[in-house]
């Protein structure tokens, strides 16, 4: 059986190992939709649009997208555009994102914050078939994980489901290399929710008479550098919390090549010269 054509939509370092993915297990890749270049600068290594161009695979906007590029899947990976109908009608077998949250209960903006706020027990990511709607679409699975939000930051709880979303990738290209029909469940509208951007800034205040741990909890929910950080009211004007677990993160980045550094200062060593 020949392996599936796609047209892979995505940004971040996510949508770049899902392109080798593809490539390694022999997808033909019709085009590739790229986020914006230089939207995410402090982001290390090449993006979408580079690793594309860099293999010959044209690497178009979307709205130069046309029946020529007609392609088994349309995946949106990260993309953080809405997918276009006609992009949609492009798909012969499905249109599938890839959102790092759990569906239905994680819509939209600021899953991993709200997660950490509402203290879950569970978290995951999502595939799910694409509507017009964002994150609204049939569930086509939902890997699930434990985690511990008391230590955890918007920015080491993306980490972790970064990794478990590129395993969820792998699941299912297997299961559309099987030539399978693709699981297609409902959404449970009574879970659904959704969070918009502006829900999302505003979550980011922290309520006034706030005790310590609710505190923390808000700095470690927003704590994803270089956004802005949870906010707290200083007089008339709002101050930036950063959560103690940070300098632990920071400390450990700081000092990851003490040893490697201190090492390479005595092999380049020299004699003092005598006199």
């Amino acid at each position: 059986m020949s392996k599936p054509s796609v047209i892979l939509m995505g940004s971040k370092p996510g949508s770049v190992a899902a392109l080798s993915i593809l490539l390694e297990r022999g997808w033909s890749i019709e085009a590739v939709v790229a986020a914006r270049p230089n939207a995410h600068p402090w982001i290390a290594g090449p993006t979408l649009d580079a690793c594309a161009r860099a293999r010959q695979i044209p690497v178009i906007s979307q709205g130069e997208l046309s029946e020529r590029h007609r392609a088994d899947f349309v995946i949106s990976y990260m993309f953080r555009n809405r997918v276009q109908p006609e992009v949609l009608a492009l798909a012969q077998r499905a249109a599938v994102n890839f959102h790092a949250a759990p569906l239905p209960e994680f819509g939209g903006w600021a899953f991993y914050s709200v997660a950490i706020l509402e203290d879950a027990q569970v978290y995951g990511c999502t595939c799910h078939h694409m509507d017009e709607h964002f994150d609204t679409g049939p569930l086509l699975k939902v890997r699930r994980f434990p985690v511990n939000t008391c230590r955890e930051t918007a920015r080491s709880l993306e980490e972790k489901t970064q990794a478990e979303m590129i395993r969820l990738f792998i699941d299912f290209c297997e299961m559309a290399e099987s030539g399978a029909p693709l699981p297609s469940e409902p959404q449970d509208k009574a879970q659904m929710r959704y969070l918009t951007r502006e829900q999302f800034d505003a979550l980011k205040k922290i309520p006034p008479n706030a005790s310590a741990e609710t505190i923390d909890r808000y700095a470690r929910a927003f704590w994803y550098p270089p956004y802005t950080c949870a906010q707290i009211a200083v007089g008339n004007h709002f101050a930036e919390v950063v959560p103690a677990i940070a300098k632990e993160e920071l400390a450990r980045l700081l000092h990851a090549r003490d040893l490697h550094n201190l090492q390479d200062a005595a092999a380049s060593h020299q004699p003092l010269a005598v006199r």
